[in-house]
C-alpha cells in the first residue's frame, strides 16, 4: 500500500471493526468472507455486479432499488434448516417486475393484488384471460 495516498490493496484478518465508517471510497473488487454486518446501514451505493452466497438477509429492507438483469436462486430457508419449517413471508410493494419470470417456485398461498397483469401467464395459460372467464361465470 502507498503510504503517501493510502491507495492499494489493503487486507484485514480477525479485526472488530464495528462502528466502522466508511464514506466517498472505492472499494470496487473487494472480498468480504465470515464477516457480520448485522445491521449495517447501506446508502447511495453502486454494488453492480456484486455476487452474494451463503447469506443471511432476514428482516432487510431494501427500497429505492434498480435492480435490472438481478438472479435469485434457492431463496429461502438453508435446506439444513427448513425440515417442517416455512419462511416468513416476503413482501414486494410498488415493484417493476415486468417481463420477470419465476421457475420452480412455492408459491402457495401467494396473494397478487391491485397488481397490472396483463400478459402474465402460468404455464403458457393467460392470467388475464383466466380471470375474465371466471368473472364471466360468475355473473
Amino acid at each position: 500500500m502507498c503510504e503517501k495516498c493510502g491507495c492499494g490493496k489493503l487486507e484485514i484478518e480477525h479485526a472488530n471493526v464495528a462502528g466502522a465508517k466508511f464514506h466517498d471510497a472505492n472499494m470496487a473488487e473487494a472480498t468480504f468472507d465470515d464477516i457480520n454486518l448485522a445491521k449495517a446501514t447501506f446508502k447511495n451505493i453502486n454494488m453492480s455486479e456484486v455476487s452474494f452466497h451463503d447469506i443471511n438477509m432476514s428482516d432487510i429492507s431494501i427500497s429505492a432499488v434498480q435492480m435490472g438483469g438481478a438472479k435469485f436462486k434457492h431463496i429461502g430457508l438453508p435446506p439444513c434448516c427448513s425440515e417442517g419449517k416455512k419462511q416468513r413471508p416476503i413482501t414486494f410493494e410498488e415493484a417493476d417486475l415486468n417481463s420477470s419470470s419465476f421457475s420452480k417456485c412455492d408459491l402457495s398461498n401467494v396473494k397478487i393484488e391491485n397488481c397490472d397483469i396483463e400478459g402474465m401467464t402460468i404455464d403458457g395459460i393467460s392470467v388475464s384471460e383466466l380471470l375474465a372467464k371466471q368473472k364471466n361465470k360468475s355473473k
